[in-house]
C-alpha cells in the first residue's frame, strides 16, 4: 500500500511525528521515577545483558525484554 499526498497527514493538517524506538538514560528515568543515576547504571546493566558495544543503540524492545514490561506501554509514555 502505497501513501498518496492526501493520507501523509493527520486531520490537523499534520504530519505524524514517527515513533521512535531508540531509549536513553532520561526516558528510562522519566519511565521508572527513579533517579538519572539509577537510570545510567540500569541502562549499563541491559546494554551489558545485550552485549552492546560502546556505539550501539539500546532499543525501546530490549529495554523492555530485560525489564518485562510491555514494549506498547513504553511507546505510548515516549510520545
Amino acid at each position: 500500500m502505497e501513501l498518496t499526498d492526501e493520507n501523509k497527514y493527520n486531520s490537523q493538517g499534520k504530519r505524524p511525528r514517527p515513533t521512535r524506538i531508540v531509549i536513553y538514560p532520561k526516558d528510562i528515568q522519566l519511565l521508572t521515577g527513579k533517579s538519572y543515576r539509577h537510570a545510567l547504571d540500569l541502562n549499563k546493566e541491559v546494554r551489558e545483558y545485550f552485549k552492546k558495544q560502546k556505539h550501539h543503540l539500546l532499543t525501546v524492545y530490549e529495554f523492555a525484554q530485560y525489564t518485562g514490561v510491555n514494549p506498547e506501554i513504553i511507546l505510548t509514555h515516549l510520545k
